[in-house]
């Protein structure tokens, strides 16, 4: 693999990431994705993955957090973009009144189309 070609499939990587950011999302979305495949956990990270990766090794990666539920893409290789109650704290004090999703962001734009 050349130097362009990792630039490339970590702009990629970066671009699949950015489809679904850490998110407030809907109990019923939560609940879908906690019956589609059956979950993956990780021992240490609050939540759930789903099992299916979207690309590589990104997957969604769901929270229940103080009567709220989050969920966003998030790289296994890169354990600093996991969603930990940490980063929650820091979503919800960034954005108190954030809307919450009721379906995966990249499937309500390309249903648009």
């Amino acid at each position: 693999m050349t130097v362009a070609d990792g630039a490339l499939r970590a702009t990629s990587r970066e671009a699949v990431l950015a489809r679904f950011p850490l998110s407030r999302v809907s109990e019923s979305f939560f609940d879908d994705m906690l019956g589609v495949l059956p979950p993956a956990h990780i021992a240490g990270l609050p939540g759930f993955f789903v099992i299916e990766a979207v690309s590589e090794d990104i997957h969604a990666q769901f929270v229940a957090a103080g009567g709220r539920f989050y969920g966003g893409y998030v790289g296994l290789k890169d354990r600093a973009g996991l969603i930990t109650h940490a980063r929650i704290a820091a979503f919800d004090a960034a954005h108190p009144d954030a809307v919450e999703l009721a379906w995966y962001p990249d499937a309500c734009e390309e249903a648009a189309r």
